[in-house]
């Protein structure tokens, strides 16, 4: 059996829990008037998810939990369970047993519970569907509206026989897939809506994209060089300081060398003192020589500086590459000029650097007669020099003085004074070349604070890389970066936050156009699904109303000794409620119905009745009796409620009730609540209900065999 058990407990006037077990295909729940049977219906109702008061014979929640009495506390909540056996999975779960449960308290909160997991109302009845226990709850008649599928509506009759039918799960699927699809056509006018939205801003956003490409290329371009030319001076810089100071260090130590062997051939002579007078005065003129032109050096710097600015003041045309190539020049003829021994190569040195000036200034003026702009910094800074030129004539004198009296001396040793002299002239040679080297040291440092004034923002990430520089490929790499900083600033730059914009904008549009065609593609999908389960259902339920049809006429036949009856699809005529024959309590609500449903007629022998609403009340629950029973062979419920659907059975149609119940017995488990003898001696296992003096009801179960006794007496 698939229902095994019901479980109650406060529900009503269950005030204990009771506990009924269903071994057999029929029992029976007898007892006196009031003494609760019908209860159990309800509480079968009830858990299967029953919303409507009126059909549990209350009018609030808090009617179906144990009211108490004088005898008997009231109780805080009810709860009701069914227990179905699962061995075969005729539920989609993984377990056995499965356990529908439900209760209610006190403050009218209320919960549904599958296997001790909470669950919602929706849950329950989507797996009750599965089985063939709809919403509609056709398969439990009660006291009172055996006849409620004869008075349905045509829509809601409908509903009855594709629950009986086990259609509704696909109803259910059909509804959802249409939810689902109206939802994706929705979003659909949603994402159309938001693309038209865009495009003209997205159109906008290209154009200026566009426009800032060649900006953008340039930028690139720029980007490349700078590094390029960045890592290549880096390593070259470097080199040269690595060269400059590998050529150095070997000079000094030579020098000292040479100082030390001048000394030892000068005590070797004899005359150690003259060397040793002659030696500290050379050096002290040395070292006034170094830093008379150290300071020399200095001033010319500064002079150059000026000489500069003088220009800049009438050179506004003049490209500032032009003027740095100048100046550099200058100034390298003036460092290597400041390290000349003798006062002649100097003045020759600055009469060459001079012409210089002079040619440049020729050039930017485009008139040699060019009257020269001196400013009073330059004039002092002239005068400066001047005077260090007059002090290093004085000191080159003094040199060549006192050479020139050491010499004589030397001249009357000739054998050891010319080695001497060898030695003087290579230390002084030595001497010359370390000038020169720390001119190109200086001409390295210069170029090393312009290079991190002007790139330093390159410096961090770049690295010394490529090919060595030279001059000429220095000045074209400037020449270059500078040229297309020009065209950048002419081309007004890159605007990034438009390119972002740009880039998002594009990317959301395309994302609205894969979202469109996703939503189009699932869209099609949901109207295939909808389509065939519409096409499922419309098939199923023609052949299965054409068998219950059939079964209907048969039932119908068996218990009036004749007639006709059948069900068919109609759509429904419009009417005015006052027109209906209907009772009050199916009166409440008047809603007039347009789809096509199901409409029964009925021809009973030798009456003159083609209208349900002329039956008796023992007719009309004859002839619903035959419909439930034909739907129920046409595809069988797990089981089947009839409350005192016999009541108003006669005797001979009171056997022949009972000899349906058993046919329809070997196709789906039945819970017959009576009072009729002949239904009781159809079923297998007897409970009997009674209520004491406390309220309370109580559960009596009788075996087949004392049944028996039980009806004879």
């Amino acid at each position: 059996m698939l229902f095994k058990r019901l479980e109650i407990s406060g529900f009503k006037s269950f005030a204990k829990p009771i506990t009924l077990e269903f071994p057999t295909k029929i029992t029976a729940i007898v007892g006196p008037n009031g003494s609760g049977k019908s209860n159990i219906a309800d509480a079968i109702r009830w858990v299967l998810g029953e919303q409507s008061m009126k059909h549990l014979r209350g009018k609030k929640g808090e009617d179906l939990i144990f009211a108490g009495n004088s005898q008997v506390a009231r109780l805080a909540k009810a709860s009701t369970s069914l227990v179905f056996d699962n061995r075969q999975k005729i539920f989609p779960v993984e377990f056995s047993e499965v356990v529908v449960s439900r209760r209610v308290y006190r403050d009218g909160a209320s919960d549904y519970v599958l296997n001790d997991s909470h669950v919602r109302l929706k849950d329950i009845i989507e797996l009750l569907s599965k089985v063939g226990l709809g919403a509609s709850q056709h398969h439990i008649i009660a006291q009172g509206d055996a006849d409620r599928i004869l008075y349905a509506s045509l829509k809601e009759r409908k509903s009855m026989i594709e629950e009986a039918l086990g259609l509704k799960i696909f109803e259910l699927k059909k509804n959802e897939a249409l939810r689902k699809l109206e939802a994706a056509e929705n979003n659909i006018k949603q994402v159309e809506s938001l693309k038209r939205e865009i495009q003209p801003h997205l159109k906008y956003l290209e154009s200026r994209a566009e426009k800032m490409k060649n900006a953008a290329q340039i930028r690139k371009d720029l980007s490349a060089l700078t590094e390029e030319y960045v890592g290549r001076e880096l390593k070259t810089l470097s080199h040269e300081s690595a060269e400059a100071e590998k050529e150095r260090k070997p000079l000094e130590a030579r020098a000292k060398d040479l100082e030390k062997e001048i000394k030892e051939s000068e005590k070797a002579l004899g005359r150690e003192s003259d060397a040793e007078d002659f030696f500290s005065e050379m050096k002290k003129l040395d070292e006034i020589q170094d830093i008379l032109s150290k300071k020399r050096r200095e001033l010319d710097r500064e002079a150059g500086r000026a000489e500069v600015a003088s220009a800049r003041s009438y050179a506004g045309g003049v490209p500032k590459e032009k003027i740095k190539s100048v100046l550099m020049d200058l100034a390298s003829d003036l460092e290597t000029a400041s390290h000349f021994g003798t006062m002649e190569a100097v003045r020759n040195s600055v009469f060459a650097v001079t012409q210089k000036i002079y040619r440049f200034l020729e050039h930017i003026n485009g008139d040699s007669h060019q009257k020269e702009i001196v400013l009073p910094e330059t004039a002092k800074l002239k005068e400066e020099i001047a005077e260090l030129d007059k002090e290093e004539k004085e000191i080159t004198s003094q040199r060549r003085d006192l050479q020139k009296n050491y010499e004589g001396r030397a001249l009357k040793i000739q054998k050891e004074g010319a080695l001497l002299k060898m030695k003087m002239e290579e230390a002084a040679k030595a001497k010359d070349s370390l000038r020169a080297i720390f001119g190109r040291e200086d001409k390295i440092i210069i170029l090393k604070k312009e290079f991190e004034l002007e790139f330093g923002q390159f410096l961090e990430s770049a690295k010394p890389a490529g090919e060595l520089l030279g001059d000429a490929q220095r000045a074209d790499f400037r020449k270059k970066i500078e040229r297309l900083r020009i065209r950048l600033e002419e081309a007004g730059g890159v605007d990034e936050s438009a390119l972002s914009e740009f880039e998002e904008t594009k990317k959301r549009d395309e994302f609205l156009a894969k979202e469109l065609e996703d939503l189009k593609t699932t869209a099609a999908s949901l109207k295939n699904i909808f389509d065939e389960l519409e096409g499922r259902i419309a098939k199923d339920f023609d052949a299965g109303l054409s068998k219950i049809n059939k079964l209907f006429g048969e039932f119908f036949r068996e218990i009036f000794g004749g007639g006709k009856a059948e069900i068919k699809m109609e759509k429904p005529k419009p009417k005015k409620p006052e027109e209906s024959a209907l009772d009050e309590a199916w009166q409440e609500e008047f809603e007039e119905e347009t789809e096509p449903g199901l409409e029964i007629t009925v021809d009973i022998p030798r009456k003159r009745i083609r209208s349900l609403n002329m039956l008796s009340g023992g007719e009309r629950a004859l002839t619903s009796i035959a419909l439930l029973f034909a739907m129920s062979t046409a595809n069988p419920p797990p089981f089947l409620v009839l409350d005192e659907t016999d009541a108003a059975l006669d005797e001979a149609n009171s056997a022949r009730y009972a000899l349906m119940l058993r046919e329809l017995g070997k196709k789906t488990q039945l819970i017959v609540v009576t009072h009729n003898r002949e239904t009781m001696k159809a079923a297998d296992v007897l409970y009997g209900v009674t209520m004491g003096g406390d309220g309370v009801s109580k559960l009596l179960s009788i075996k087949f065999e004392d049944a028996s006794e039980l009806v004879k007496k």
